[in-house]
């Protein structure tokens, strides 16, 4: 593509239109891929505002001969959502609901709305959009539409065409045009392509009637090319053609759908069997019954589940190494017959297998939990051999599927392959991934022939190649013998009525490549010298490949991830872009050099190390680990500032402040010293917390001790309770000691070496965990336990240090001796700290990102309530503070944009008499900051148990 062609249309853009042009390399290369095996990088990406930039851009590209393509999520697994052009973004912007008619059931919305999102506006009014793909949480209607979604559910609610009701559309030339019914009857028309498109319409139509009703696929659950199906109808409505044309025909700027009624009940009833086929054998008996849903998950699923932290515990229900479970629902208006039938088919005898019910509502999310995330779980396993998307979408009449099932477990034998099963029985779409090296020509060619060899079996058994998924680059060039040249011809005039000069995503749905084209799976050229150890993941590059495009990272509410994507909602500030970016320059698709520009510094930026993607990214890749990584290179390479000097050594600076506390902190307050601060880069909104007037150690030397207490335990005092936080050392002695421990500090004990991880010096952070590891181990060699009041310091420990201290054996020792307050109460027993449980009142708990993601914050919730709290998580993501982050002058809104995604509102709303609960000292400092609350340290209220305890 003439690159003038692209310079000429991007300044035009920029002159025009209100939404963003983007055209870096860093920004195309993160719009290269999706979740899909392909990999093509567009020349620009666009980021509209409004309908009005959608015209402009589409209309000067077309005048160009640029291809768009249009992305929601970017989550497609066959390849939609990348093309060569122009990428057209309407996640960012446009993903608000427009109008809702709650009585007619109808709402209207812009296509970058999630499902999930959507979803959670209409629950008050009690109702949702029905088809429910597991990519809910972050997949957009406009997306969904455009692939004709739909999941676990398809058996009650079909498939996304069928609750398209209309939708304002850009046509290939920009031109706009309402589709709808009535606008189809009265043949709106307008300018362009729209003048007479309606009439072409109507003439395809007639002419095809008759062979569509005879020769096109009569299996309802049907992404395959495009919906001729709805040719058929009595009352004929141009907008249902969206539905699985990918993006091909008309870019959407709105769409007005048909809603459903949620469900007030269900109840699950699991079913285990010794093979997959037996369980598919049992798919129509259970059809019989009538259920909401029919779930597959293989034994491949639940072996990786199980092993995975994140989701070990969703599966625990699970007894033995079945070959394959049935997860089959039930919904209703009334509880106790939804229980019921779960129960009765729990019993049935007819089954030959072993079931039981699952009534309880948070053990039924668990279970979908894991459903949803069955394809992230899968790609978690790091071998070179990966589940494939190839074959993964076949959808058959369910009457066909046991004997399908059985044909392509033969196929998959003849070939020498493996695969993973999971899907939607109920409606027989089964996801089937073969285990290929895509990096490899063989697993290419297997790839290539598995395909087509699968495409026979789905002629044979009366179905179609996707059910859900789509065509994109991986299937589309199979159309044409799945539907007959005839329907295919037919499939493309529509495409040539649309689009006639075929800018709007080309290639997909007819006029496909082969499917071994723009393959994204290559081998490293990895040669960037690493400051961390990665040998776990398999190297760096292999790290960053663990990222298959799912996009969970993507969410916005539940959990953490990604905090800077929920404060932004742009793409590059994904985990996802993130582990991208990094790939592709170790795949050498960029210049090393690269990496020390200031685009791709900005990539990871706003990544604040919450590590939520070690346990909520189902592949588990931990870009975390990556910043500090990337820190480290770009920093060493480019110089620190004298910021990064303050933060990374604050605590030997915290010793000098220490010596005249009252001086320093009325100094540190004046204007000049503020002046001083701000040009080192710490913003004027922030005071920095004032020192305390006698430090913890110094308080701890003077005390008495408690001659009775034979027990022994160390307290790593940290920075904050060290030289600002007294108060909560001093609590942690007190809570320690009521159980019967005398306290030791080890006074040569230096920082954690958090501060320096978080601005690249890993050398420095290296050199304190060996002098940490050296003097603390003969403590655990001793079975002395270590205990922390502060998660950041205890994640140092137990995850950063592997990676700092590879294969040392006083490490080793010493890890399982380290716990957090909670925990190490907790392992005391029950009633330790008050046997009385006095009610004490209600306590919103914000947990710190480290301890939510690496640690064990259920046992902090669990024991607050044991201990007579009523204790709840504030389920909120990150506060913002992230150590120094907030403090950062060009941090400081984003910071607080991030408090209130979640956290800062829930605050707002307490009663007069809850109390807010924070595990970390950034947490405590963030909250009280911007709500002005009075958050209480975990630590805190574990003593005013003793206080209690003593008052009896």
């Amino acid at each position: 593509m003439e690159k003038s062609r692209i310079e000429e249309l991007s300044r035009k853009l920029r002159g025009q239109i209100r939404g963003e042009v983007r055209e870096s390399l860093v920004d195309r290369t993160i719009y290269s891929t999706d979740a899909s095996n392909y990999r093509v990088l567009p020349e620009a990406v666009v980021i509209p505002k409004n309908r009005q930039d959608i015209e402009i851009t589409v209309s000067e590209a077309s005048a160009r001969d640029i291809p768009v393509t249009v992305r929601g999520a970017g989550t497609s697994l066959a390849g939609q959502a990348v093309g060569e052009g122009v990428i057209l973004d309407l996640s960012k912007y446009m993903n608000g609901i427009i109008d809702v008619d709650a009585g007619g059931k109808k709402v209207r919305v812009e296509p970058g709305i999630t499902i999930d999102g959507l979803n959670r506006s209409l629950a008050p009014l009690g109702l949702m959009f029905g088809p429910d793909p597991s990519s809910a949480s972050v997949a957009t209607v406009g997306g969904s539409v455009a692939n004709n979604a739909t999941g676990a559910h398809s058996i009650l609610y079909g498939m996304a065409g069928d609750h398209v009701i209309s939708s304002n559309a850009v046509l290939a030339d920009g031109s706009p045009l309402e589709l709808s019914r009535e606008n189809y009857e009265k043949r709106g028309g307008g300018n362009g392509i729209a003048e007479n498109l309606f009439e072409k319409l109507a003439t395809l139509i007639k002419e095809s009637g008759e062979l569509v009703r005879n020769d096109f696929s009569k299996h309802w659950r049907r992404a395959s090319g495009y919906s001729l199906n709805y040719f058929l109808d009595q009352k004929f409505n141009p907008a249902k053609l969206l539905a699985s044309s990918e993006g091909t025909l008309a870019v959407s700027t709105d769409f007005e759908l048909n809603l459903v009624e949620k469900p007030r009940s269900s109840a699950l009833c699991i079913i285990s069997f010794r093979e997959i086929p037996e369980a598919m054998d049992s798919v129509s008996e259970i059809l019989s019954r009538n259920p909401s849903a029919i779930e597959l998950i293989d034994g491949t699923l639940i072996g990786l589940a199980r092993r995975k932290k994140g989701f070990s515990h969703a599966v625990s229900f699970i007894e033995g190494t079945p070959g394959a479970i049935l997860v089959v629902e039930f919904q209703g208006d009334d509880e106790r017959q939804t229980g019921e039938k779960a129960k009765n088919l729990a019993e049935s005898a007819v089954l030959g297998a072993t079931a039981f019910p699952v009534l309880g509502r948070e053990e039924q999310k668990k279970i979908w939990d894991i459903r949803k995330a069955g394809l992230g779980i899968l790609m978690s396993d790091r071998g070179k051999q990966k589940p494939v998307p190839c074959i993964e979408d076949v959808s058959v009449p369910t009457e066909n599927l046991a004997q399908y099932t059985r044909d392509v477990i033969s196929l998959l034998d003849e070939f020498g392959l493996k695969a993973a099963f999971y899907g939607h029985a109920s409606a027989g779409c089964l996801h089937i991934r073969p285990l290929l090296d895509l990096r490899e020509q063989k697993g290419v060619s297997d790839m290539v022939a598995l395909s087509e060899r699968t495409l026979e079996l789905v002629l044979r058994h009366s179905g179609v190649m996707s059910g859900e998924h789509g065509d994109g680059l991986q299937r589309s060039y199979l159309n044409e013998k799945l539907f007959g040249k005839k329907l295919y011809s037919i499939m493309e005039e529509l495409k040539e009525i649309f689009d006639p000069r075929g800018i709007l995503n080309p290639g997909k749905v007819v006029r496909g490549a082969d499917s071994s084209s723009n393959l994204r799976a290559r081998k490293s050229e990895e040669s960037l010298n690493t400051f961390l150890d990665w040998s776990r993941e398999g190297g760096l590059a292999a790290a960053a490949a663990m990222c298959n495009g799912q996009g969970v990272c993507r969410k916005t509410a539940e959990g953490i991830m990604c905090p800077s994507y929920r404060a932004t909602l742009d793409e590059g500030d994904t985990t996802r872009a993130r582990a991208n970016l990094l790939r592709e320059l170790l795949l050498g698709d960029m210049e090393k050099e690269t990496v020390y520009e200031k685009g791709f510094y900005d990539i990871f930026d706003l990544c604040v190390g919450c590590k939520a993607c070690r346990s909520e990214c189902p592949s588990g890749v931990d870009v975390g680990k990556m910043k500090t990584e990337f820190l480290a290179l770009y920093k060493n390479k480019t110089g620190f500032t004298a910021r990064d000097m303050l933060f990374a050594r604050v605590h030997e600076i915290s010793s000098v402040r220490s010596a005249l506390p009252r001086f320093l902190n009325r100094a540190l307050e004046s204007p000049f010293s503020r002046g001083l601060l701000s040009l080192a880069g710490i913003s004027r909104k922030r005071s920095l917390p004032p020192m305390a007037e006698d430090t913890f150690s110094g308080w701890f030397r003077k005390r008495k001790k408690n001659p009775q207490n034979t027990k022994q335990v160390v307290y790593f005092h940290d920075t904050w309770s060290e030289f600002f936080y007294p108060e909560i050392g001093k609590a942690v002695i007190g809570v320690l000691e009521s159980l019967g421990f005398e306290v030791l500090l080890e006074r040569q004990r230096k920082c954690c070496g958090r501060p320096m991880l978080s601005t690249g010096m890993v050398e420095k952070a290296r050199e304190n965990a060996a002098h940490n590891v050296n003097v603390l181990s003969d403590y655990a060699r001793r079975n002395i336990p270590v205990v922390f009041s502060e998660p950041s310091c205890l994640s140092a420990f137990r995850d950063e240090y592997t990676d700092l201290l590879p294969s040392n054996e006083s490490l080793d020792t010493l890890l399982p001796n380290t716990h957090s307050v909670c925990e190490f109460v907790c392992a005391q027993g029950d009633n330790s700290l008050d046997p009385g449980k006095l009610r004490r009142g209600g306590i919103l708990v914000h947990g710190h990102c480290h301890e939510r993601s690496v640690g064990n914050f259920g046992k902090t919730l669990s024991l607050l309530n044991d201990l007579g709290y009523d204790a709840r998580t504030s389920d909120a993501g990150c506060c913002g503070m992230a150590g120094s982050f907030g403090y950062e002058k060009e941090h400081y809104e984003i910071s607080k944009a991030m408090g209130e995604c979640g956290l800062f509102p829930k605050i707002r709303d307490l009663g007069e008499s809850e109390r807010v609960c924070v595990t970390g000292i950034s947490c405590l400092e963030q909250v009280s900051h911007f709500t002005g609350a009075v958050p209480v340290h975990i630590a805190l209220l574990l003593e005013e148990c003793i206080s209690a305890k003593d008052a009896k």
